[in-house]
């Protein structure tokens, strides 16, 4: 049992380093390096910065599913596949369905 939870972690870090030679799971990664300074500091109710953080993880979670989405997709064709652009544009507009939802609350921070 043991040697299944490390064999597990070992899969998620292998995971999260591929995840992090994607360009865009690394710009999130560099709004993180300003957003959670942001939080420590501003004067919000720690309900509110938890609220962001979490918001925060699900954007780099959700990113992670979309170039697992787009690695798949590719793996099928590289060619042109309309079907296969429907896939990778509704990955996508997830990510920037919780990316706005983020960039929407700390806004609300600055009034």
């Amino acid at each position: 049992m043991i040697k299944k939870l490390f064999f597990n972690l070992k899969n998620s870090i292998n995971g999260l380093n591929v995840a992090c030679k994607e360009n865009s799971f690394i710009l999130e990664l560099i709004l993180g390096l300003f957003l959670i300074p942001y939080l420590v500091f501003i004067n919000i109710e720690i309900l509110f910065k938890l609220i962001i953080f979490v918001t925060y993880v699900t954007l780099l979670a959700l990113e992670i599913i979309n170039s697992a989405i787009e690695i798949l997709c590719n793996k099928i064709t590289k060619e042109y596949d309309a079907e296969i652009k429907k896939i990778k544009d509704l990955g996508s507009g997830a990510v920037f369905v919780i990316l706005i939802t983020l960039i929407i609350l700390i806004v609300t921070t600055l009034f």
